[in-house]
């Protein structure tokens, strides 16, 4: 018997069985019949002392082999996985229709419990909830805002750039919330008054700070709008949500898009927390014209103003968590302190 009779009767001998053959039995035969140093690329060194005539004939032959050999493995290769898989299925499968376990009740997560009560809140002051793009151009994030190209804010070490390129082209992950406030202007006509709540993005992880967290932004817009109206509102929503014993300040501070400026605390001891000191929740202001302006709306006829909270902020103080992490690390044994939300 010649050699590639011999590796013919030694695969026909083998395939018989191949039908039980396991996924190590397939790689054991893939490598030795198939392998550089296999059976079926041995067969190769006998072509040189083959008469030049039944050369080609040979050949042919033995790739012939080769790639039934290939065939019937990738063959039931695939019917192996494929079995594997229909077993998963099987095993994993998750019937519906059954009434589940009721031991450990589902409920919502304390930052969407939050987000709810305050979107709730909102809508019976008579806002509209309105949304924005969370990837945006670099225009609408700053430049609109009246941010100037120097600003720090636009570095990379603190704004995610998806596609950088010159002027209002360059495409980020917005920083704030703040962007909707030009999309809603050039949406609608005044007077009106909007919320919006969605994830913004910045390169900063701390206790206190995270790089994806969740802002919950209003703007109302009208005739005769002052500051006053402002403080009214906060004060309406921080003490709907923390009791009326809630004790606020505005501190004077800058931010470009309004005018004045003022960031808000809490005070710790007065929403029930163990604690001395204020927590930062967010900063607010009356809209700068020349945003206004860049919205196409005429700072003459309306004025407005703006305000943006960091909803991660306020649950960690509604449940005097210390740190922000906790809230998106998925711990089950932190959020089932949580159970009853819903």
């Amino acid at each position: 018997m010649n050699p590639l009779d011999e590796v013919r009767s030694a695969w026909a001998s083998l395939a018989s069985e191949i039908n039980a053959a396991g996924e190590q039995q397939l790689a054991e035969l893939r490598s030795r019949f198939l392998g550089k140093k296999g059976e079926i690329s041995g067969l190769m060194r006998h072509l040189g002392a083959l008469p030049a005539d039944e050369k080609p004939t040979y050949g042919a032959a033995v790739q012939a082999l080769r790639q039934m050999v290939e065939s019937t493995l990738d063959r039931f290769q695939e019917q192996l996985r494929s079995g594997a898989l229909q077993a998963r299925l099987e095993n994993e499968r998750l019937d519906l229709s059954l009434s589940g376990d009721r031991s450990e009740p589902g409920t919502l997560h304390p930052l969407l419990a939050l987000r709810d009560e305050i979107l709730d809140l909102f809508v019976g002051m008579g806002f509209e909830i309105a949304d924005a793009p969370e990837i945006d151009t670099e225009w609408f994030n700053f430049s609109a805002l009246n941010m100037p190209d120097d600003h720090p804010a636009r570095d990379m070490q603190d704004t995610f750039f998806l596609e950088k390129d010159s002027g209002k082209d360059s495409v980020v992950l917005r920083t704030h919330t703040s962007n909707y406030q030009i999309h809603a202007m050039r949406d609608r006509k005044p007077p009106f008054r909007l919320l919006h709540c969605g994830q913004v993005y910045r390169c900063d992880a701390d206790a206190t700070h995270a790089p994806m967290f969740c802002q919950v932004e209003g703007l109302v817009l009208d005739q005769g709008i002052s500051f006053a109206h402002l403080k009214a509102t906060i004060y309406t929503m921080v003490r709907a949500l923390y009791g009326q014993g809630a004790i606020l300040r505005f501190r004077p501070s800058f931010f470009p898009f309004t005018e004045p400026s003022a960031e808000m605390d809490v005070d710790c001891r007065s929403v029930g927390l163990d604690r001395d000191g204020w927590m930062e929740i967010g900063g607010c202001g009356m809209v700068n014209p020349n945003v206004l302006v860049n919205g196409g709306i005429d700072p003459e006829s309306f004025q407005g103003f703006a305000f943006g909270f960091g909803l991660d902020r306020m649950a960690m103080l509604r449940h005097g968590i210390k740190d922000i992490g906790l809230l998106t690390a998925g711990d089950m044994r932190f959020l089932r302190q949580f159970t009853g939300l819903a």
